[in-house]
């Protein structure tokens, strides 16, 4: 006869597994439930949002896409849309240039000051966005350049000091043996950084270019300064605003204000699906690099 397969005992260690992916489970649940609330509200009408107590789960029969056709009948919300892709797009490009442009510099070029000027940016870095609002407004109306594309791309079009931090961290992991062989070949330090370090800095960039992306899209305080009319407006601008009688001369159902939150959270939504193992290279830049 054969032997009869007994069960292992549980270990403690497996019970902590359990409990580990258990509490990961429900972490993840509690994450995703509001993503799952603004999607369902927007799909109800809006006399079962105002029911006491609220249904967790949607009434399938009722499902409609009235608040989105009617929250675009009444605000220019593709005008919104075009404007934070156009500024969120615009700004990244220019993040991921100048950033890996002077994140190369200050990894692998050798000039006079170069690690005092580098910390005087980590300084720099280390102040709160909000000190330099008024500055750059006061800066922004001198230049007439108030409630246009203007003030919404110029500032911050370099990417700050994040960016170029971050390139740095990731180009100090580049043998600098290649860009010495180009060099001998005669190349001058455009073409070094082009040729050679572009192609081996591709994922920093990467990463670069989606957390900027995301930056600019969820961007609200900066287009709320400086912006008045509702054709300069962002998206995550014009959405806050929806709630603001004073702002919209009326008031704006709870369902169509879901509805413009599932258009800001779409194009996120899609960017962290296709790009997501960026997100976690993003994190571990600089981890073990000098």
């Amino acid at each position: 006869m054969r032997p009869q397969n007994r069960r292992r005992p549980w270990s403690a260690g497996d019970v902590f597994n359990v409990v580990v992916y258990a509490l990961l489970v429900l972490w993840a649940l509690l994450a995703l439930f509001p993503l799952y609330w603004m999607i369902k509200n927007s799909l109800e009408p809006n006399q079962l949002l105002s029911v006491w107590p609220p249904r967790l789960l949607p009434n399938w029969e009722a499902l409609t896409l009235d608040n989105y056709g009617a929250l675009l009948d009444r605000f220019p919300l593709p005008r919104w849309f075009y404007n934070s892709l156009l500024v969120a797009a615009l700004r990244t490009v220019g993040a991921v240039f100048f950033g890996s442009l002077a994140g190369y510099a200050f990894a692998k070029l050798r000039f006079l000051g170069r690690e005092t000027l580098f910390w005087i940016l980590m300084f720099v870095l280390m102040l709160p966005a909000f000190v330099l609002i008024i500055p750059q407004y006061q800066i922004i109306r001198s230049f007439g350049w108030y409630d246009t594309y203007w003030a919404l791309l110029i500032p911050g079009i370099t990417g700050g000091v994040w960016s170029m931090f971050l390139m740095r961290q990731f180009m100090h992991g580049i043998p600098s043996e290649l860009m010495e062989s180009a060099r001998i070949d005669g190349a001058n330090e455009f073409t070094v950084f082009a040729r050679v370090v572009a192609p081996l800095a591709a994922p920093g960039m990467a990463v670069l270019a989606i957390f900027q992306f995301i930056g600019n899209w969820n961007n609200f305080v900066w287009p709320l300064v400086v912006t008045s009319t509702s054709e300069m407006r962002t998206l995550p601008v014009g959405l806050g605003l929806l709630t603001s009688p004073r702002d919209t001369g009326q008031i704006v159902p709870v369902g169509e204000v879901m509805a413009g939150a599932t258009i800001a959270a779409l194009p996120m939504i899609i960017v962290f699906i296709f790009f997501q193992r960026y997100f976690l290279k993003g994190i571990t830049i600089g981890a073990v690099k000098g």
